[in-house]
């Protein structure tokens, strides 16, 4: 009975707590691969030093 409510639920165009469960989302994930872990990583690094430069050339252009 409480699956076919989350059916139901789930199509009405809602999103509600009943009707969508976490486990219901990760059921068909994909495993994470190592090549991911490196890109999210070396993104983070190229990130963090792009604010670096930025803090950095942004005072001293406004300042000369």
């Amino acid at each position: 009975m409480a699956e076919e409510e989350k059916k139901e639920m789930s199509g009405t165009g809602t999103l509600t707590g009943a009707a969508l469960e976490a486990e219901d989302v990760l059921a068909d994930a994909e495993p994470w691969e190592p090549i991911e872990t490196k890109l999210v990583v070396w993104s983070l690094v190229v990130a963090v030093i792009a604010l670096l430069i930025g803090l950095v050339v942004v005072p001293t252009s406004i300042l000369h």
